[in-house]
């Protein structure tokens, strides 16, 4: 249960095999960044933005939401055993997204792309996951800096 004992959307929306349809970094506490991603698929430019009201967004837009699936490649344990992190695509073939998941596979976070292409692989290397487009292009983050913990 989430806020004021209610389920944070975005954990339902993970549960429900979706993702919200804007770019954004969401947090199974309910918190949420914008993602500003320059030159699309090619990943030049990845940083967070400003915090993200996902209910209000979600309440004006219901249905901007997209599936996403998962994808082989891109679905590694970390290596102290904590969880996983993975990636995949949505409905449309621009979209992906890179999520981490506990142990038990809850969602922690992900980030939904609308313009990235699916995520094909993950890897990590310490503190460093990395998560790589199927154009080859990557977006690396740092699973100890407190957005990504």
């Amino acid at each position: 249960m989430g806020r004021q004992g209610r389920t944070i959307k975005i954990v339902q929306l993970w549960a429900e095999g979706l993702a919200p349809g804007w770019d954004g970094l969401y947090r199974a506490d309910g918190s949420a960044r914008a993602v500003e991603l320059s030159g699309g698929a090619r990943l030049d430019w990845f940083e967070l933005g400003p915090p993200l009201d996902l209910d209000a967004m979600l309440d004006e837009n219901p249905d901007y939401v997209s599936h996403v699936d998962i994808l082989r490649g891109a679905d590694v344990p970390l290596p102290d055993g904590s969880g996983y992190v993975c990636g995949g695509d949505g409905a449309h073939g621009s979209e992906g997204f890179f999520a981490r998941l506990d142990k038990d596979r809850n969602l922690m976070w992900i980030a939904a792309l609308t313009d990235s292409n699916p995520f094909e692989k993950a890897e990590v290397r310490g503190s460093l996951a990395t998560f790589t487009n199927n154009l080859g292009n990557s977006v690396t983050v740092d699973l100890d800096h407190p957005d990504f913990a």
